[in-house]
């Protein structure tokens, strides 16, 4: 199948994935939300039970160490991020305890996305019978003699879910969500889904190198109203500057399809990186990647792998 036509079943019904590349770890203890607040870029002190908010762990020179979606439950705050940094989040959380009545713990589950216009119904199909109602939230969903956390998040595309279930849950739901949606949805459609929302994801578009004002996701990711937390000089100091940073995460509409990880060119020489790309039934073939300011402004022609591309800003879809 073309990627125009599976990104447009997408939108039009749903899909499915298994998120393997994140995983889960769960704070407890009386001081776990100051703890968490003190150390993140988002306020998650005022968390309540069943809300969820996008948060980035950065170090002292305010690089992105990670990105997570922390949720709020009654008795804990679970992280949402991908699995390849949470040993470093967990090293980093135990190096600032100095005593702090908080414990971490790694979660092993399996983690679903479900993506599209159709999802809500698809899980209430499958035995969901508890769904959040908003971006942002979460419920508990009892499912298969436990309960499997169903979230909705503004960084997933196509008004996507995350399902958080048990091992013993995931064969159950993974047959459910075939049965009913064929087979999982190929991760080129899922690109494709993201660079048209301008959505980008840790560990593909963002890396620890990565300033969060780079990244275009600042008001997505960081409180302004907050006090201290790791990296907060870096950013202070770049929003007294107006936010002006040497390079910046910005679209491409492309002659022709491109690839992640493929130089952007302007005057022979190399401006940027594309970090994702795809083929949109609406935009036709597009990426992003980082672009020197230089070449930032929407419209400027650049090159990438020999095909004319056009510069342009996020998201092509709002």
């Amino acid at each position: 199948m073309r990627i125009e036509d599976a990104v447009t079943g997408v939108r039009e019904g749903a899909a499915w994935i298994r998120a393997d590349h994140l995983g889960l770890i769960r704070v407890a203890g009386p001081n776990r939300a100051k703890f968490l607040h003190n150390l993140l870029s988002n306020d998650i002190a005022n968390l309540a039970p069943g809300q969820s908010r996008l948060a980035a762990l950065m170090n002292l020179k305010g690089q992105q160490v990670a990105w997570m979606r922390v949720l709020c439950e009654s008795d804990a705050l679970i992280c949402e991020l991908p699995v390849a940094t949470r040993d470093t989040v967990v090293e980093t959380f135990i190096h600032y305890k100095v005593g702090a009545p908080v414990r971490f713990e790694k979660i092993e589950a399996v983690i679903f996305g479900v993506f599209g216009g159709r999802a809500p119904q698809v899980l209430t199909d499958c035995g969901f019978t508890s769904l959040p109602a908003a971006v942002d939230t979460f419920s508990t969903s009892p499912f298969q003699g436990g309960g499997v956390r169903v979230s909705r998040g503004r960084d997933l595309p196509a008004a996507g879910f995350t399902l958080h279930a048990d091992a013993h849950q995931a064969s159950a739901i993974e047959q459910a969500l075939q049965a009913r949606l064929g087979d999982a949805m190929a991760p080129k459609t899922l690109d494709t889904l993201r660079v048209e929302e301008g959505l980008p994801w840790h560990g593909i578009d963002v890396r620890e190198e990565n300033l969060l004002h780079e990244t275009g996701q600042l008001d997505v990711y960081h409180s302004a109203s907050k006090g201290c937390y790791l990296g907060q000089e870096v950013v202070a100091r770049l929003e007294g500057r107006g936010g002006n940073v040497n390079k910046k995460l910005l679209g491409l509409r492309c002659a022709s399809p491109v690839h992640a990880g493929a130089d952007i060119l302007a005057d022979e020489k190399v401006i940027g990186r594309v970090t994702s790309a795809g083929t949109s039934p609406s935009f036709g073939p597009v990426a992003m990647g980082y672009v020197h300011r230089a070449h930032a402004e929407p419209g400027t022609k650049v090159i990438v792998s020999g095909v004319e591309c056009e510069v342009a800003a996020l998201p092509f879809r709002s």
